[in-house]
């Protein structure tokens, strides 16, 4: 196996876990395409598919953030009223009654897509309520977005 494989493979590993197979079968579509850059230790910093960067690393910790590019793909996902998506869409966090559902059981803490009803991507970023304390709070900040669309 050449280094490049390896590297695959373990991306494909751990986006499955952290994401759901979905994004799997969009990152095999896109094989030839894909590029990953390393850190100077080794470990994948970037995918980038045809010069558009789709997850990057968290430093902290090692998780593979999704950037808007992926977030189609990504199996957790919140969606939001319509009057939200104005707000959500230039950026700003989403507040807890403006969800109307959540899917793929998130735990805080995870990274979600944001949607509008109809399915379309606003934005991606961390959840910071269970799907239960957004139903029954409804207060607060319910994803904090940390990308949207421009």
């Amino acid at each position: 196996m050449l280094p490049r494989d390896i590297h695959i493979e373990t991306v494909l590993g751990k986006l499955s876990y952290l994401y759901g197979e979905s994004i799997i079968r969009y990152l095999k579509e896109n094989l030839e395409k894909l590029s990953i850059r390393l850190t100077s230790t080794g470990r994948v910093r970037d995918i980038i598919i045809e010069d558009k960067l789709h997850f990057t690393l968290r430093m902290g910790d090692g998780y593979l953030l999704p950037t808007i590019e992926a977030a189609p793909h990504v199996s957790l996902s919140v969606t939001v009223t319509d009057d939200a998506v104005p707000f959500v869409s230039s950026g700003r966090s989403v507040i807890a009654k403006t969800v109307l559902k959540v899917e793929g059981s998130p735990y805080p803490g995870e990274e979600v897509s944001v949607k509008d009803r109809e399915g379309n991507v606003l934005a991606v970023g961390r959840l910071l309520l269970s799907e239960e304390e957004v139903r029954s709070v409804r207060r607060g900040i319910a994803v904090k977005v940390r990308d949207h669309i421009r």
